[in-house]
This record gives structure tokens, sequence and C-alpha cells, in this order.
């Protein structure tokens, strides 16, 4: 049976602010404070760490991509490379992260909408959620027109940040290690990684984009380049402006910083680029977890499952089932969750999901010979067939994800 195909209407810089977008959400402005305190003033190299785990597992996602531009992300390569059944399980993973992650980050808006007006959390916790299923329902060109804003409201809110720290660059010994020494900056990285998870979302866009064999892959790495100079610039200006264990204490660490170098009106529209901020994460992760949703029920023999493959939409279809379901599951948990908690509950699954995806790339190239197709993203540096990068992308995973743990059962979580 000939699969359904959702409708193609995203070009590269779509997908390049989708990328840019996914990464550079709520993470920035919750986590980094908590970070600070494992990390002291070497903040900014946990983010570097951090950043390169990431990339060495986009390289991964990027040829998969290339190869396979299917809805369903990391759920096809996992089949691709490991079978049906592996990548059946491992969706439940996927799903779990697509659904907590929002779930806390949608306390995060909450409790930043607050500042601003006095409003029951769970109230806006609810809106936010409907409000971002509401935007996915009616297309994915509108979610890119609203991500690319929010996306553009959120860089131009961290560059002020930067542009107000440059003059006291330099103040702060940035190589002094924190009372945890080396386990803290590892620990920092581990606890930073939930900031970079967005590659899971963008390349599930695969079959919505526009030449996705050169696009994505493309999108993926120039997206993550942009964020890792980013997020070391946010770094180096947060350890400048507080003392890292003062950072810690700070609620709304960003808002926090902006109201010291500049003035409370700074702080209040700092806040306001932090609902953009959120509000956008929260439209990625239901976008892109509807599509992992959509492709496991178009592929699964499940009957009850096949609801899920229903597209509509306003503009373009959509799997409209797929996003209610989410947003109804996601508004659950988030009148339940803990953003600092879940954070480290997310990496987990994520990193257990990156981990699987590297392993089925070397799967892949195991039982398959190089294809010389110059549509196809190859990774480079290989030592017969095997991607160097690879391997060190699930070494470096495994370390993390070790560190992610001792986060948890130390309580720096």
């Amino acid at each position: 049976m000939t699969k359904q195909k959702l409708k193609k209407s995203l070009g590269f810089w779509d997908i390049l602010m989708f990328g840019v977008g996914g990464i550079v959400g709520a993470g920035i402005y919750a986590i980094i404070g908590q970070a600070a305190d494992l990390s002291g003033n070497m903040l900014w190299l946990s983010f570097a760490i951090a950043a390169i785990v990431a990339l060495l597992t986009g390289l991964s996602y990027a040829e998969f991509v290339s190869r396979f531009p299917d809805a369903g992300g990391s759920f096809e390569y996992i089949k691709q490379g490991l079978g049906e059944r592996t990548a059946l399980f491992m969706s439940i993973f996927m799903t779990f992260t697509g659904i907590v992650a929002p779930a806390a980050i949608a306390i995060s808006f909450a409790e930043y909408l607050s500042r601003l007006i006095e409003i029951p959390n769970w109230i806006s916790i609810i809106s936010i959620i409907t409000l971002m299923a509401i935007f996915n329902i009616l297309g994915s060109k509108l979610s890119s027109h609203y991500n690319t804003f929010a996306t553009i409201v959120t860089l131009i809110g961290l560059g002020t940040v930067i542009a107000f720290c440059i003059p006291d660059w330099g103040s702060a010994p940035l190589l002094e290690l924190g009372d945890s020494g080396i386990m803290g900056i590892l620990a920092g990285s581990a606890l930073i990684f939930f900031s970079y998870v967005g590659f899971e979302d963008l390349v599930k866009m695969a079959e919505e984009t526009k030449n996705a064999k050169k696009n994505l892959p493309k999108g993926i790495l120039i997206s993550g380049i942009i964020v890792l100079i980013l997020y070391v610039m946010i770094a180096i200006s947060a350890v400048s402006t507080f003392d890292a264990s003062e950072l810690a204490n700070k609620k709304g660490p960003l808002a926090a910083i902006i109201k010291t170098q500049w003035s409370t009106l700074g702080g209040i529209l700092l806040v306001v680029v932090a609902l953009f901020a959120t509000s956008k994460t929260i439209l990625s992760n239901i976008l892109g977890t509807s599509r992992l949703l959509y492709d496991v029920a178009r592929d699964s023999k499940i009957s009850w499952l096949k609801k899920f493959t229903t597209l509509a939409g306003i503009g373009a279809n959509t799997p409209n089932y797929a996003i209610v379901a989410l947003a109804i599951v996601t508004i659950g948990f988030g009148l339940i969750g803990n953003l600092k908690i879940v954070a480290s509950i997310s990496n987990i699954f994520i990193f257990t999901v990156f981990g699987m995806v590297n392993v089925a790339l070397l799967k892949y190239r195991i039982n398959n010979k190089m294809n010389k197709d110059s549509n196809i993203f190859r990774i480079p540096l290989n030592y017969k067939n095997i991607p160097i990068p690879t391997v060190l992308a699930l070494i470096t995973i495994l370390i993390l994800f070790g560190f992610n743990i001792y986060n948890l059962t130390q309580g720096n979580a």
C-alpha cells in the first residue's frame, strides 16, 4: 500500500529557523542557573561539551535524513538500522520525551507569565499548550511563520543580553574550576543537554521539506553551530555578571542579568522574550512528536492507531488526531510536572534515543556498502565504512548519560 505523504511546504530557511528555534528554547532560560552551580565559571565549557556531543549525533541524523526523508525521524532510522520491532519499542521513549518535555516547558511559561500577570499557573499551562496545538493543526507553514517570528524575538533577546554584558567580559576567571572540578563541568553538560534536543524534532519535518535530502542536513549542522556559538557567549555573559553560586539562586537568571546590566524595563522585556522562547519550544515538540505518532501509526498493523494517520487542516494537511491526543496528555503532565526534575528525566530518554540512532547508523553502515549518490550526505572520516564521528558520539553520550544519572542521584536535578 502506498503511504500517504505530508505536503511539502518548507524551504531551507524554514528548516534553519526550526533548527535554531528548536534548540534555543526554554533550556537556556531555565537550566542555566542550575548548570552554573555545577560548572562554576567554566559554565561556557559545559555548554560547549554538550553542543559538541549533540553535533556528533547531529551528523548521524544528517546522514539518515538524507537517506530516508521520512516524518518518523528517529523511529524510521532505528527501523532501517535495527529493525521494526526495536523501532516500535524505542518509539515509546521518543513519544515520552515529546510529551513530558513540553509539559515541563509549559510550567516554565506559566511561571514567566505570572511575573507580568496574576493568573493561576494551571490556566496558563492549559492555554499555551492548546494554542500551540491549534497552530499545529492549522498547518506546518503557519507553525513555521510563528516559529520564525518567535525565534527572531528570542535571538534578539539573547543578543541584547550579550551586547550589554560584553563590557564585563574578562572580569571573571573563565578558566577557574568550580568546587566540583571536572566532575562538575561534565555534570553541568549532562544537565544542559536538555537544551540541545531540537535535532529530534527537526528531522521529523522531512516529508514537509522541499529537497529534504540536501536542505535538512545543512539545516541540522548549521543550526547546531549557530547555537553552540550563541550559548557559549551567553554562558560567558552570565558568569561575568553574577558569581556562579549567585546565578544559581536567581529566578529567571537571564532576566536578572539584563535587569542588572540595563534596567527593570529590560528585565520585563526579557520575560516577554522568554514567553516567546518557551511557547515556540512547546510548538516544536508537539509538531515533531505528532509526526512521529503519525508515522508509527501509518507503519503499524495495530488498528486503533490508524486514527492518528488522519490528515486534515487549513492550508496544509496535518495529523490532527495525533496533535489533539498529544496536547491532552501534555496538559495532564503539565499540571503535575516540575521543570528541573523533568529536564534530567527527559535527558535519560533523549540520551537513549540519540544513542540508539548512532547504533542504528553503525549497523546500517555495516550491512550496506558505501552509496556514491551525490544527493546523499555522508559523515566524513570513515574507517572501513565505519564513521569515526558516530563512534565518538556513542562514547560521549554514554559518558554524559552516566553524569545525568549522577545528577539525579545526587539531587543536582
